[in-house]
């Protein structure tokens, strides 16, 4: 039986087939009449002759009915605006024939006008043709061998995969069925320490703590109810199912046609609430499939193939378990006296100090607020759902690039203050620890700084005002999408802090780490602890241990006996998040315990930490280790790294403390440069990636599409995620810097000179000689490669558009925000001490000293020291205060949209499209466009214009244009 999407590949190839049929048969019937009319009007002298037969011509070119010498309008569909034309010719042949005024320039300009018509329809159709033939290449990919005269992109032979596969499948295996003992004890005495304290301050932490379980309780009384599940509960299970990894394109098609069919969703109701009444008896069968499968950044994951009830069913139980823990792990941060905070530690006396100098009351909303509603939005248990319908979901490609691929077979990046490879293993010591530099400091004269954080802090977290529709850039940083968005806003908050510690305090100190294969890795032993230590039932801890022991088989190894998991957390699984997360969620609290107050910034098993205090960096470290070694789980010595960055006008830095961890403080292609104390593109792990993608390329160098979908996924997308998005905070040398490495990346892949001068030789130039070797096509404009395939083009991404749009948005050089803040904030401490002593003997200051508060120093206003020793803590209250150039240094640059002549052939184009359904990108309403198909349509739209006479470069029901766009949405299958 063919799997689902086998049938939707045959039924696309079936309807292509079919309409190939039909296009040919109606393009040979087009050029046999145009061929006639052209013949026809060669013969004839007279001009105004020609220009009838030419009009008689069209019309039975494009089969415009006429009866009794008039035409019938209104059944061509597609041809409105040459049935307008040709109407009017006929009344002006008319008048041609009697009047001495039209001359014969005129009537050519007609009759040009007309044979440009059918050029243009040849063209349509010879397009067609080729959008036909290309989608068939495409579906028929796996059906042989690549042909022997393709064009090459790389001269190296194909490398032989499967040693890399073969040897990270042997390290999974080692470490799932193999049980990692544990001492129970030590994890109960670490969780006893953190929530039930007998001492007196943590007295507040017990009672929130006891009604954390209570809460659990409660819950699982909830799901004892008999009718759980409906077709509504099914509906956001399903989607949030569909957007994970866990599922093949067959399934998902299959859960699409669930989707749309109640029937099908009552039925599985049923099923699962009689499943959910027996739950003590639940297992996964006799046996799992279980699959290796390659990601794009090169590392290799296991999925399960469990059927799909089972997958509806504990898709369901694992987000009502995370949203459940996510709310109650928030109302535990949120009870008075628990989660500490750092304006927490400011002395009264101090702040009664302030309010009598100053005469007011220092504003809630601070850097340390923001600061503080940034984590407990986007990363506080982040891995945790806030409610059964978010969806995380991300674009293919959107991942982050894995630096141990590339660990061994590099030098270090070029610039960096390092002088050693790193190794494979931490036992050899191979890893450089980053080394205390000194960052130089630029002035020049600042720009204004508004307020983009409207938001106070201090409500209650689960009544969020943003609304999912909100698309302000300078909100982003409240609201990541999904992991990898969170951690791109990591890189621009820990950058926004080295400019602004460096500066006001002399230095910074970052570690930042991720733990070594957290699922696969994680003792069952330490999970039944945590989440019994949390007041879960034993009848849940049943049902977990029975989801974590799963038989499992490689569906590679059909003799095989199923083994039972002894370790670890099923991939993709909602469930497994709950797990880790409950764990860390643990760690989280240790550390702003210890630290009193500092954040741990953690996206599930990968977290940053930094300090101004070099001490408070070494205490989480610690603090760290013991959990790590209480828990059974270990960091990744190849993501683990140190960074230590000082201003250069800090006389005496303080030394890089040695139990802080070695290595480099990396994400993505990006590597924190302490000699800058600026986030900087690994040029070498560029160049490794960029041989990878040509590997890849050459993988789908037998249809073009394919190509293009691989293109689209790893040159565009998969580079820039990794490239780090620009922000304020990273001025507009990032994104040069972004620009410049992508278009090295072009020069490598199409064989031209990455130190040398440039050439003609490009991405599309490259297409467009595949396309003219295989398909005969000698002149395809630019713009069909941008198009989108709902317009009939190939939907090529440009990753320059995007960039360019956006770099005039960017402060140029973020340090200048900072000389205006000490500017101002000089100035409004002048401001504060003239007032002050203005009102020294005034009535006013009689007032505030009956008020009962009065220092001995009342006769000397507060010092300047005084004055900013709370910079972060406590708000200012004037224009330009830290608080405003924090949050304008988080600020993502906004596109600034290429403009339209509302007069012009662009835009009366796009208004031609306003009867066309499901256009995605090009729209017939300029402002429902967004920035980056606005500038394809200006950039290229004038071109296909001319060439096609509008942006439909495929007329609407020749091909099904619709088909190819759903099935070209599926995912890429990687070469290994």
């Amino acid at each position: 039986m063919e799997s689902a999407k086998s049938e939707l590949s045959q039924t696309l190839q079936d309807i292509t087939h079919a309409k190939l049929r039909e296009l040919s048969r109606k393009q040979e019937i087009f050029l046999g009449h145009k061929a006639t009319t052209l013949q026809t009007v060669q013969a004839l002298d007279s001009t105004i002759e020609k220009l009838a037969a030419l009009s008689n011509g069209l019309k039975t070119c494009f089969g415009i009915p006429v009866v009794n010498g008039r035409m019938i309008r209104g059944h061509t569909g597609n041809h409105e605006r040459l049935e307008i034309t040709l109407a009017n010719i006929d009344r002006f042949l008319k008048q041609a024939q009697y009047d001495p005024t039209i001359s014969p320039s005129i009537i050519h300009r007609w009759q040009q006008s007309l044979l440009n018509n059918l050029e243009m329809q040849t063209l349509k159709y010879e397009f067609a043709t080729l959008f036909g033939q290309l989608t068939m290449e495409w579906l028929s990919t796996k059906k042989g061998p690549p042909p022997d005269d393709d064009v090459s992109m790389s001269e190296e032979p194909e490398q032989i995969p499967g040693a890399e596969k073969l040897e990270s499948r042997r390290q999974w295996e080692d470490a799932v069925f193999t049980p990692l003992e544990l001492d129970t004890d030590d994890i109960e005495l670490l969780l006893s320490e953190l929530f039930q304290n007998p001492s007196k301050d943590g007295k507040d932490i017990r009672v929130a703590f006891k009604q954390l379980r209570r809460k659990v309780q409660v819950f699982e009384e909830s799901l004892t109810y008999s009718r759980l599940f409906s077709a509504r509960t099914l509906r956001w299970t399903i989607s949030g199912l569909m957007t994970s990894d866990l599922l093949t394109e067959e399934k998902r098609t299959v859960l699409k046609d669930f989707l749309n069919n109640t029937i099908i969703l009552d039925e599985l109701s049923d099923v699962l609430n009689m499943r959910m009444t027996t739950l003590d008896a639940w297992s996964w069968g006799t046996e799992v499939p279980i699959e290796q499968r390659r990601q794009l950044n090169g590392t290799y994951n296991i999925y399960m193939h469990e059927d799909l009830i089972q997958a509806i069913f504990l898709q369901y139980l694992g987000v009502k378990w995370s949203v459940f823990l996510k709310r109650a792990f928030t109302e535990f941060r949120n009870a008075s006296g628990v989660w500490k905070s750092p304006r927490s530690n400011i002395p009264k006396i101090d702040k009664s100090r302030r309010e009598f100098f100053l005469g007011y009351r220092s504003p809630e909303q601070s850097v340390q607020t923001t600061r503080e509603k940034i984590y407990q939005k986007g990363y506080f248990v982040s891995q945790l759902l806030d409610s059964e319908e978010q969806d995380r979901s991300l674009d293919q490609g959107e991942e982050e690039a894995d630096f141990a691929q590339f660990a061994t077979i590099q030098a270090p990046p070029r610039q960096m203050a390092v002088s050693q490879p790193y190794g494979r293993k931490r036992t050899k010591q191979t890893a450089q620890r980053s080394t205390t530099v000194l960052l130089n400091k630029k002035r020049c004269r600042p720009r204004g700084v508004a307020n983009f954080f409207e938001e106070e802090v201090g409500v209650d977290e689960d009544e969020d005002s943003d609304g999912d529709g909100d698309t302000d850039n300078g909100r982003e940083v409240f609201n990541p999408k999904n992991p990898m968005d969170a951690k791109q806003n990591l890189l621009h908050l820990l950058s926004t802090d080295i400019l602004i510690k460096t500066q006001l305090e002399g230095e910074l100190t970052c570690f930042r780490s991720k733990y070594e294969s957290l699922n696969p890795n994680l003792s069952h032993a330490t999970i039944h602890a945590v989440l019994g230590f949390f007041g879960v039932s034993e009848k849940w801890l049943g049902f977990f241990q029975r989801f974590l022991k799963a038989p499992l088989k490689f569906i590679d190894e059909p003799h095989a006996e199923p083994r039972h998991r002894q370790r670890g957390t099923p991939g993709a699984h909602v469930l497994s998040d709950v797990f880790g997360e409950s764990i860390l969620f643990c760690l989280d609290f240790m550390i702003n315990q210890k630290t009193e107050g500092q954040l741990l910034w953690r996206v599930h098993d990968d977290f940053w930490f930094w300090s101004s205090n070099h001490q408070t960096c070494v205490t989480a470290w610690n603090a760290i280790q013991r959990f790590n070694k209480t828990m059974g789980i270990s960091l990744d010595p190849l993501k683990t790294g140190t960074a230590h960055i000082v201003h250069k006008a800090t006389e005496s830095p303080t030394s890089l403390d040695p139990a802080l961890p070695p290595g480099q403080v990396r994400w993505g292609m990006l590597y924190l440069n302490p000699d800058s104390g600026r986030f900087e593109i690994d040029q070498q792990m560029v160049d490794s990636h960029v041989e990878e993608l040509n590997r890849q390329l050459k993988d789908q160098a037998r249809s073009v599409f394919g190509w293009i979908q691989a293109w689209n996924s790893y040159a565009t997308t998969f580079f820039t995620s990794n490239f780090g998005k620009p922000a304020n905070c990273f001025g507009r040398q990032h994104v040069d810097m972004m620009l410049a490495t992508h278009e090295r990346i072009q020069r490598i892949v199409f064989s031209l000179d990455a130190e040398g001068g440039k050439s003609d030789l490009s991405v599309i130039q490259f297409l467009r000689d595949i396309i003219c070797q295989r398909f005969n096509i000698t002149s395809v404009p630019d713009g069909y490669f941008f198009l989108p395939i709902e317009l009939g083009g190939l939907e090529l991404s440009s990753p320059f558009i995007h960039l360019v749009g956006l770099r005039d948005s960017l402060i140029e050089d973020p340090t200048t925000l900072l000389d205006k803040f000490l500017e101002d904030e000089r100035d409004t401490y002048a401001s504060a001490k003239v007032r002050y002593e203005e009102r020294l003997n005034s009535n006013q200051h009689a007032a505030i000293r009956n008020q009962g508060f009065y220092p001995e120093d009342a006769h000397t206003f507060m010092s300047f020291e005084e004055y900013i020793r709370y910079r972060e803590l406590l708000g200012y209250g004037f224009t330009g205060e830290l608080q405003e150039v924090y949050e304008k240094l988080l600020q993502r640059p906004e596109q600034q949209d290429i403009e339209c002549d509302p007069n012009g052939a662009v835009f009366r184009e796009l208004n031609q499209l306003s009867g066309h359904q499901n256009l995605r990108g090009i729209k017939s309403d300029w402002r429902a466009m967004d920035s980056y198909w606005k500038w394809v349509a200006e950039l290229y739209g004038q071109e296909i214009i001319d060439r096609f006479g509008g942006f439909n470069i495929v007329d609407p029901g020749l091909l099904p244009i619709g088909m190819v766009s759903l099935f070209r949405s599926g995912r890429i299958q990687w070469q290994e």
